[in-house]
């Protein structure tokens, strides 16, 4: 009979430690109170909720548990590497070099945490349903979090709405569930672009 495995305080207390400096990361969007800007542990809580909710209420053919572990990692990797912001040029081309040594040095750092890194492994290929659904979703988050702030993040950083519904849509195209709410966006905040963007 195989004993059970015993916890290690020190070592779970070493992974906790890495949660902190997850919710440590700053992004650039802000939270409801516009106070200061979201952090990625409370950003991947809306993410994993939010696909949830999608996947229950849609009743989408899609595997509930990988929808959770997905959306809990997908940013995790930003650890080490920081968040990056899909305006930001010279961050995004330094993006995947910074995020691959942050994602190797989880995994040398955490080698026990197996399920973790196969799941933030097969989320960077995209090659599930389920990976491309918490993928187009997270796309949709920035969005809808800036429609109920008044565009508060797309006026600070002078997005143009044009801009800012071609990107989207690139990133939104597998799942026509996700792509239905991007479009209803799209078609309420070009009426009232006064209301959310500055305008050239």
């Amino acid at each position: 009979m195989t004993s059970p495995k015993l916890p290690d305080a020190m070592r779970t207390t070493e992974f906790f430690r890495l949660l902190h400096a997850f919710q440590a990361v700053e992004r650039a969007t802000v939270v409801p109170d516009l106070s200061r800007k979201e952090n990625d542990i409370e950003h991947s809580y809306l993410l994993t909720m939010l696909c949830w909710y999608l996947a229950n209420t849609l009743d989408l053919a899609l595997d509930t548990k990988k929808l959770i572990e997905y959306a809990l990692v997908h940013d995790f990797i930003e650890v080490y590497a920081g968040d990056t912001y899909f305006l930001d040029a010279e961050a995004l081309r330094s993006k995947h070099e910074r995020e691959e040594a942050s994602r190797l040095r989880i995994a040398t750092e955490f080698p026990e945490f197996t399920d973790m890194h196969e799941r933030i492994a097969q989320y960077e290929k995209r090659e599930d349903p389920e990976a491309r659904f918490v993928y187009e979703v997270d796309k949709l988050i920035p969005l809808m979090t800036n429609y109920t702030q008044d565009g508060f993040g797309w006026k600070q950083y002078n997005v143009q709405p044009d801009e800012l519904f071609a990107n989207k849509r690139e990133r939104i195209q597998d799942h026509p569930e996700v792509r239905s709410i991007l479009e209803q966006f799209i078609l309420e905040l070009d009426t009232r672009r006064s209301e959310f963007f500055n305008q050239k």
